[in-house]
This record gives structure tokens, C-alpha cells and sequence, in this order.
């Protein structure tokens, strides 16, 4: 059972987290706590929106090797395809879906079943963030939890404000206000 208590014993174990598995990615603190998650919950579908460079679906593969793991992205940029090729050498319970983040919502859920961990890490605006959740809202697993990055950008506190309870910030995992930082998670109780 999700609660208070269990996301901040995840968070504390993200933070000792020393290992890391490769110098490309980035040693995100985010990161460990979504393997942490991952490993915790033992998720039949992970989703990541927003792939980047990848480091969000790598600690997802990584945390349960048992679940699939879905990064959807609009594209990838050439600078982050080594990694990519990296995850789907390394995790072969990752899956890369090129598409609209609202749009594949319904097609990955038909294929997989309900989301367990979600991540939303696309523009990281107002509108396109409450799209994506509303989105997958309807496809969220009764024991599931939503992570939104950055919301310390313009117009992420009233994606947050409007988010309901239980939720936590832990904008610890995740500094740099000045680089849109921030981190914060919701989850079914």
C-alpha cells in the first residue's frame, strides 16, 4: 500500500544511492528514486513522456526487469541515440514509442495493460502537462503513482496546485530552481 511514509523512505534511499550505471547518463537523484519505485513496486507497465536523453527510462528498466517500460517521445535528438541504443541493448524490457505523448495514451494501454509508475517529463507547460494527465488518468493502475518533473518552471505550482492529495514534493530529488528544477509525485492510497 502507497503512502506518505513509503515515498519518503524511497526518496531516503534514492539519496544513499551511490552506484551508477553509466557515465552518459546523468546521476539524477529523480532518477534513483523512479529505480527505487521501480524496484519497490514491481510495476507491470512503467510510461516515461519525455525521453530525452533517457536516464528516466533507464532507472525504470533497471528498478524491475519483470515489467515493460514504455518511453514515448515526439522524437529523439541525435545527440541522445547512443543512449537510447544503449537502454534497448541493456533492458530488453524497454520499448521506444516515436508519437504524441496524449495521443498514445490509449494505444500503449491496449497493448500493455494499466500504468503503474508514470512520469511526465515532456515541455513542462501548463497546458501540456495537465493534457498528459488527464490523458492517462483513466489508465492508471489502483496502486500507481504519477511523477511530474520541473515544477518550479512558469506554470508547472499550478499544475501542482490543481493535482489532488495525497501528493509530496520533494524538490530535493531534483535542484536547480534556477534551471526549472523540482519534483513531486501523487499516488492512489
Amino acid at each position: 500500500m502507497l503512502n506518505k511514509s513509503t515515498i519518503q523512505q524511497w526518496t531516503i534511499q534514492a539519496m544513499a544511492m551511490r552506484s551508477y550505471p553509466d557515465k552518459r547518463f546523468p546521476p539524477s537523484r529523480y532518477y534513483r528514486f523512479l529505480r527505487i519505485a521501480a524496484q519497490n513496486m514491481q510495476p507491470k507497465l512503467s510510461v516515461e513522456l519525455g525521453v530525452c536523453g533517457g536516464g528516466g527510462s533507464l532507472h525504470l528498466a533497471m528498478g524491475w526487469a519483470g515489467g515493460r517500460v514504455v518511453g514515448v517521445d515526439i522524437e529523439i535528438e541525435k545527440q541522445y541515440e547512443e543512449r537510447i541504443a544503449y537502454i534497448e541493448d541493456k533492458h530488453l524490457n524497454f520499448t521506444l514509442r516515436i508519437g504524441d505523448s496524449v495521443q498514445s495514451a490509449k494505444y500503449i494501454t491496449d497493448h500493455y495493460g494499466n500504468v503503474d509508475i508514470l512520469f511526465i517529463d515532456t515541455t513542462h507547460t501548463y497546458e501540456q502537462t495537465m493534457a498528459e494527465y488527464n490523458a492517462w488518468l483513466p489508465y492508471m493502475s489502483d496502486n500507481s503513482i504519477i511523477c511530474f518533473d520541473d515544477l518550479l518552471r512558469p506554470g508547472m505550482e499550478q499544475v501542482w496546485d490543481e493535482l489532488p492529495e495525497p501528493k509530496l514534493r520533494l524538490d530535493h530529488l531534483h535542484d536547480g530552481a534556477e534551471n526549472g528544477g523540482g519534483f513531486g509525485v501523487i499516488w492512489n492510497e
